[in-house]
């Protein structure tokens, strides 16, 4: 297994998505060390360069039939998560409620086979 360096991904007060973070490689998974935030779900969006078009990026489910789920449900943070994410290297975080207390930094990590 190879783990990427740990990165910041910070929403600014006010904000619901984060800047652009670069893994440094593309990855299979992403671990998201969620801080206290203001109630929202929270999800990765992925791009295939730097600087090109963000999609969200949803978890699908064999099982259930439901493919789109968040990473999250609704909540106030203080998780970790593991996300797969399918070989991408640039990812943003995104809430679904703008971050109204404070800016909100949450720490990010590929992981590899």
């Amino acid at each position: 297994m190879i783990q990427g360096e740990w990165k910041d991904a910070v929403i600014e007060k006010d904000g619901t998505v984060s800047a652009e973070v670069d893994l440094g490689r593309a990855y299979d998974t992403l671990i998201v060390i969620i801080p206290t935030i203001d109630e929202a779900s929270v999800n990765v969006q992925v791009a295939e360069k730097t600087g090109g078009t963000f999609q969200d990026l949803y978890l699908t489910s064999l099982t259930d039939g439901d493919d789109d789920k968040p990473i999250t449900t609704a909540g106030t943070g203080g998780a970790t998560w593991t996300v797969p994410i399918g070989g991408f290297q640039f990812i943003k975080i995104k809430t679904s409620a703008a971050q109204t207390t404070a800016a909100v930094t949450f720490r990010v990590c590929g992981v590899r086979s």
